[in-house]
């Protein structure tokens, strides 16, 4: 059984995706607010604008306007932003990918698209550890 996240933030270019990754968190109770986000850039107004932040983020990389290498250039070392956990999905399989995530400090995994349930509990898995 996966424990419940409050919020979670979404930035996904791809409305089929988007929607796919929406329902399966839904159908398995994995978040009881789910905000989704075409590009970086809206996502990074959206927390400069709204004073609450996710439990947790969902990052695709490659996206118009703002990608997800430059919305995690932009949070970097902002304090307020640092404490959000960050999990990389995207289709990138790329080892050069996967190796400069590991250069951003709230970055907690790289996940390749399609996620699932699997993803789903290994994320809850990580959380619950933390609380102990």
């Amino acid at each position: 059984m996966l424990q419940q996240v409050s919020k979670v933030f979404l930035i996904e270019d791809d409305v089929v995706t988007t929607f796919l990754i929406k329902t399966l968190m839904e159908k398995f109770s994995f978040a009881t607010e789910i905000l989704t986000f075409q590009n970086g850039a809206v996502a990074l107004d959206a927390l400069n604008h709204s004073g609450t932040y996710p439990d947790l983020l969902f990052l695709d990389l490659n996206m118009p306007i703002m990608n997800g290498w430059e919305f995690l250039d932009q949070i970097k070392g902002d304090r307020n932003y640092s404490q959000i956990p960050i999990y990389i999905l995207t289709s990138s399989i790329d080892p050069a990918d996967k190796s400069r995530s590991h250069h951003f400090p709230n970055v907690k995994g790289y996940l390749v698209k399609p996620l699932g349930v699997k993803d789903l509990k290994s994320i809850q898995w990580e959380g619950k550890n933390k609380e102990t």
